[in-house]
Order: structure tokens, then C-alpha cells, then sequence
């Protein structure tokens, strides 16, 4: 029932601000759910049904004739399921990058102003949407492809489904590099505790997350190429896992993340085979995963007439810091989860995606066997 008010409060909204605003006033909801069943291995092999719905609403001032460069974003969200991994499957990086739970609320909302070539974002932000993230890993839903987990298992950080405040500069030289600095609330907390997630709590006990990023741009033979590399500093407490009854003042770490087209049919633009690279260090004394390694590729146009599917395999592997094993003697090396997909459009604002994936010492949990989840994903996409 709560869903069916939220869609018809969503409708409402649209339709009132696009008569106030014809210009400048954007929408876009999406639905999504994924049917998954865990084959073998893991916890159980129980099936179960997560989804999502969102809305975001863009008020661009520029073209409202308001504010030359600024824009408002509001983005609202709600999930609903059990969590596959946590209750089925048994592993760290998360088969599905929509598990979160049963939450209502509040995602992003954040006032952003373009100055030449400079942009200023202040507000409640996910961290993923602007830092760390890969172009043609975002065909695959395993969460490693979106959030390396040697930030994710090692700190607090904003991303999906709780974000906190931020501030964020960005300066971009066009067709060259771009570089972004952000400062983030250091722990933006749970639903239970701020259930819609309106009422940010700053507190200089929960600490602040820095994270600056480079990105650079080149062609190689008229194929284009982005390279990113990214650092980050977390100014809170944090366990040393060498003696437990001791805490180190601040974390950190590094990444990096590429994205490269290998061959393009010129011929059919919408034909080409990319691949993309990602990698992430954190010290081993204070950290869960002390390093992490992802890629895959992805294949897009492949048969006649289906320019937008997409055919994709990749591999996320995240290990488990020695001193972080030593804790516990069933705690495996690592994780290694291998995914294959099929994203299939069916109509102009319809897919379907057929994903298994193959879990390799789920949770690096010694306990565990190997798991094989296969799952269905539909998406459902409209903007005005």
C-alpha cells in the first residue's frame, strides 16, 4: 500500500511541476527488482524477490531563466525485500547492488553551481555517483563493480541507500582531465536512527572522509581511454586488528579505475567491445580488505538490430588483510565472485537481465561452499 502512495504521490508531482515549470524542470523514476536463487552452496539455497523505486527531480535555474549555472537535486527512494546476502548467499561484496533491506526515504538532495569551468556541489551526496565509479562496470549489478570494497568493508561511507553531507569541488579541462576533491560527513548512519534519512547528524566524534580523484582522458588509435586515480583519508578511530584493544587515529587508502574501448564498429556506433579495470590498497592493520581487484568487458551491439543489449563478464576478487585473518582461523584469504549478464531491452524503457554469478569461499568463510546465484533483473525507465 505504502508503494502505491508513493507512485501516485510520484505522478502528482510530476505533473504539477512540469505545468509550473515546462523549462527546466526534469523527472526520472525507475522501478527495479530482481528475482534471485542462490543454486548452491552458501548459507541455504532459498530464493527471494528485493526491489526499488526511485525518483529524482532536477530543477535546472539556467534554463528557467533563474540562475545562470545552478541546478537542485532531489532524490527520493524506496527498497523493500530481505537481504539475499546477508540471509542467503553469505558473501561480502553483494550479488546485488539494490540489496538493502526495507527503507523509505530520502537518497541525495544537493544544490550544485557551474562556474567556467569549475563545479561547486553542497548538500546530502552519494559518494560512488561522483568518485570511484567505472562507465562499463555499471552493465553489471555484483555492488564491487560500483564501490571498490576496500572503502566499502573498511569505513563509513555515503553511498546507496544512506548518504550524508558533503561538499564537493570539481575543475575540469575538457577533453583532458577532471579533478574532484570531496569532504563527506564521516558516518551517515543507519535507517533505524534516522529513518527517513532527513536529519543529518554532523558530529565531529564520527569524524570527516576527504577524497580527491584525478581522471584523465586519451585516445589510442581513435579508441578512447579514462583512467582514474583516487585517494581518500577518514579522520575517525579505527581498531588495529594486530592488538584489538587499540585504536589508530585516522584511515586511508588508495584506487584506481580505467575504462578503455577496445574496438568500435564505425560503421555501427552503437557496436563495441570495452573492458575496464579496478583496483583499491588500504593498510592491512586497520582494515578488513586490504586490497581489492576487479575488471571484466563488455560487449554492446552484438547482434543485428539489438544496438542497446549488452553482453558482459567480469571478476571482483577482495582479500582479507592477515591481520585481519588472525583474528579468526576460519576466515578464508579472500572472495572471489565471477559474474556473467545479459541485459536485454525490450522496449524503449524496459530491460530485462538474466545475471549468474559464481561465489568463490562466499563471506571468506571457510564454513562456507562455493555458491552459484542466478538471478532476473527488470528495470522499468521514464523521464520527461
Amino acid at each position: 500500500m505504502n508503494r502505491l502512495y508513493l507512485i501516485i504521490l510520484f505522478v502528482v508531482l510530476n505533473n504539477w511541476c512540469y505545468s509550473q515549470f515546462s523549462e527546466g524542470f526534469h523527472l526520472e523514476t525507475s522501478v527495479t527488482g530482481d528475482f534471485i536463487k542462490n543454486l548452491e552452496g552458501g548459507i541455504n539455497t532459498e530464493n527471494a524477490y528485493i526491489g526499488m523505486e526511485d525518483l529524482a527531480i532536477t530543477l535546472n535555474f539556467e534554463e528557467m531563466g533563474i540562475l545562470k549555472g545552478g541546478s537542485l537535486f532531489l532524490h527520493g527512494l524506496n527498497t523493500h525485500g530481505i537481504t539475499p546476502s546477508t540471509d542467503i548467499v553469505g558473501d561480502l561484496q553483494v550479488t546485488s547492488n539494490i540489496e538493502s533491506g526495507n527503507y523509505t526515504g530520502m537518497y541525495q538532495y544537493y544544490y550544485q553551481q557551474q562556474i567556467g569551468n569549475s563545479k561547486f556541489l553542497i548538500g546530502q551526496h552519494d559518494l560512488n555517483s561522483e568518485f570511484v565509479g567505472t562507465e562499463y562496470g555499471g552493465t553489471f549489478i555484483n555492488s564491487s563493480f560500483g564501490i571498490s570494497p576496500s572503502i566499502s568493508l573498511n569505513i563509513p561511507v555515503s553511498i546507496y541507500p544512506m548518504a550524508s553531507l558533503a561538499f564537493i569541488y570539481t575543475y575540469e579541462k575538457p577533453y583532458r582531465f577532471i579533478y574532484k576533491i570531496g569532504v563527506y560527513d564521516g558516518d551517515p548512519g543507519n535507517p533505524e536512527n534516522n529513518r527517513y534519512n532527513l536529519q543529518p547528524n554532523i558530529s565531529l566524534t564520527e569524524g570527516l572522509l576527504f577524497i580527491s580523484e584525478i581522471e584523465f582522458f586519451r585516445l589510442i588509435n581513435c579508441l578512447p581511454e579514462n583512467i582514474k586515480f583516487g585517494a581518500y583519508y577518514h579522520t575517525n578511530d579505527f581498531t588495529n586488528y594486530n592488538d584489538t584493544t587499540i585504536t589508530q587515529k585516522g584511515n586511508y587508502g588508495g584506487y584506481f579505475v580505467s575504462d578503455k574501448v577496445i574496438w568500435s564498429g564505425f560503421n555501427h556506433p552503437h557496436s563495441y567491445l570495452t573492458a575496464f579495470l579496478q583496483g583499491g590498497l588500504a593498510p592491512s592493520k586497520i582494515n578488513q580488505v586490504n586490497y581489492y581487484i576487479g575488471g571484466g568487458l563488455h560487449l554492446n551491439g552484438m547482434l543485428p538490430n539489438r544496438f542497446q543489449d549488452a553482453l558482459g563478464i567480469a571478476c571482483a576478487y577482495a582479500n582479507m588483510s592477515r591481520a585481519f585473518r588472525n583474528l579468526d582461523k576460519t576466515i578464508d584469504k579472500g572472495e572471489l565472485s565471477i559474474e556473467f549478464t545479459y541485459k536485454i531491452h525490450v522496449f524503449e524503457h524496459y530491460s530485462v537481465q538474466p545475471n549468474l554469478q559464481y561465489v568463490i569461499n562466499p563471506g571468506a568463510n571457510s564454513k562456507l561452499n562455493n555458491a552459484l546465484v542466478a538471478s532476473m533483473r527488470f528495470n522499468i525507465f521514464l523521464e520527461n
